[in-house]
């Protein structure tokens, strides 16, 4: 059953399709379609902590948080949507030797890039969160730029500017095949209908090696699940609580809600689409939060929920055309930062399909890489 052409069909509805499928209206990219399995933001986007920040190792994602971050500040001026954005900064806990010289490289770059981080020793850390233990740490670093925001009301405010733009969103639409004919796309499937189209752009995070399997291409994009526990009112917190992160650990927490919002990578759980709660591996958590914010001990858990980051071998997306397939475009594999670097992505992609140069090179992202051995390396991944 054929379907009507569009221009360009983007699958994923999560929150880098949706800037995407803004900033292509914004340019006016002739018709486009968004493609959601499931319904918008029911994938990583919906089930994200939110972080926004700066302070990344590499060049070219501190240079998407820079092109990023003054779009979240003005957000509502843009999209007419409060985001609730609260730039209370990031604060990296350093407690092992093996991680200063990385974190000490990590500010000599934010030096030359005008970020506005900083090392902050222990003294300090107590002046930003007073209820802190910081017997252990050799020094931290802090952003106040950096800090965090709600990821549905982002993802409102792309989807309702994109649609006003003119863009079609398809909720429950999962794509099963991909079509091409000598060499190029030429339409999507949903089921039994064929959609006819001239791009297809994979933006389907976790689940973007499935759409690249359907025109050949092997992504190496790995669903790895992440915990996130919410606690109860945290009595004593009355003040602006940075996202802190013990970087040894992985273990990050913010405020949220009166209580603290915990999360920590289990490093025993297997790359899977498992987006189910391990309550087992609750006390883990727990135990390593109250070690490092002792009055967590003043409160409980009252929920919890699970989502997939979309991992790659560098931890960097994989952005642009792929070789040998015209007209399929990859913005997936963001190993948990496409929310903080989504309306960069959408520019920089939408830049892309009109022919035009984008604000930012991004060549070193280009899939191509991982077969030449010219991966980007991140060692700021929590």
């Amino acid at each position: 059953m054929p379907g009507p052409a569009h221009d360009v069909v983007i699958v994923g509805g999560g929150v880098i399709g949706s800037s995407i499928a803004y900033h292509l209206t914004r340019r006016g990219a002739g018709t486009v379609l968004v493609l959601e399995r499931e319904t918008l933001g029911a994938g990583s986007t919906g089930k994200n902590a939110g972080g926004l920040r700066l302070q990344f190792s590499s060049e070219i994602n501190a240079r998407l948080s820079q092109l990023s971050l003054p779009r979240f500040e003005r957000f509502e001026e843009e999209f007419g949507i409060d985001i609730a954005f609260h730039q209370v900064g990031y604060l990296f806990l350093v407690t092992k030797e093996r991680e200063v010289a990385p974190f000490q490289r990590s500010l000599q770059l934010w030096q030359r890039l005008g970020i506005p981080a900083r090392r902050v020793e222990r003294d300090e850390i107590r002046a930003i969160f007073p209820e802190l233990v910081v017997d252990d740490v050799l020094f931290g670093t802090f952003c106040q730029k950096d800090g965090h925001a709600d990821p549905n009301s982002i993802l409102n405010g792309f989807v309702s500017r994109a649609r006003a733009g003119g863009a079609t969103f398809r909720e429950h639409a999962a794509v099963t095949a991909i079509d091409r004919e000598r060499g190029r796309v030429r339409a999507v499937r949903v089921g039994e209908e064929r959609i006819p189209c001239d791009i297809v752009i994979d933006a389907a995070g976790a689940w973007a090696p499935l759409v690249g399997a359907m025109v050949g291409v092997d992504l190496p994009i790995r669903p790895l699940r992440r915990h996130i526990f919410v606690t109860a009112d945290a009595p004593g917190l009355d003040h602006p609580i940075p996202l802190t992160i013990e970087f040894a650990s992985t273990l990050y927490l913010h405020g949220e809600s009166g209580g603290i919002l915990l999360g920590m990578a289990d490093p025993s759980d297997p790359p899977a689409y498992n987006e189910s709660v391990n309550w087992a591996f609750l006390p883990a958590v727990v135990e390593r939060g109250m070690a490092r914010l002792p009055l967590l001990e003043r409160t409980s858990v009252r929920s919890g929920w699970a989502g997939l980051y979309e991992d790659t071998p560098d931890k960097h997306p994989i952005i642009g055309c792929v070789d040998g397939v015209d007209g399929f475009i990859v913005a997936a594999g963001f190993s948990g930062h496409g929310l903080m670097h989504a309306p960069a992505i959408g520019e920089i992609v939408a830049d892309i399909v009109v022919g035009q140069t984008p604000a930012l090179d991004v060549t070193p992202l280009r899939f191509s890489r991982f077969g030449t051995g010219e991966p980007v390396r991140e060692h700021n991944v929590i």
